[in-house]
């Protein structure tokens, strides 16, 4: 499995995008047709990225390398799978004021720290 550091819609929370090989679709029904994805524009450094299996891209630093001793973001190393996106795993925010949690109107993968 191969990851990607990412950042979240608020263009500050740090998060992992796992990327996969193939991407196994319903026939039937296309999962990103009701999604709009609206405008992305990336800080210095991080350039738009679509990902296969993502219905939105994402801001992707292609000058962060994740070492092949990484054995993945499940847990081991800080990181919790997103409860909103699928194949994300969320860094603890290390925020020391009440987070803003993802929710299915703010379209945010992961919590984000309003101090930031």
């Amino acid at each position: 499995k191969k990851f990607l550091v990412a950042l979240d819609k608020d263009m500050k929370t740090k998060m992992l995008v796992q990327v996969r090989a193939t991407i196994k679709q319903p026939a039937i029904k296309d999962p990103c047709g009701s999604i709009s994805c609206g405008a992305l524009s990336c800080l210095p450094g991080f350039a738009v990225t679509e990902v296969d299996g993502h219905c939105c891209p994402y801001c992707v630093n292609p000058d962060i390398k994740l070492e092949d001793a990484v054995t993945g973001a499940t847990g081991s190393h800080g990181c919790d799978p997103s409860a909103f996106c699928k194949d994300v795993w969320c860094f603890p925010s290390l925020c020391t004021k009440a987070e803003s949690y993802p929710s299915d109107s703010n379209g945010q993968c992961c919590a984000t720290c309003p101090a930031l």
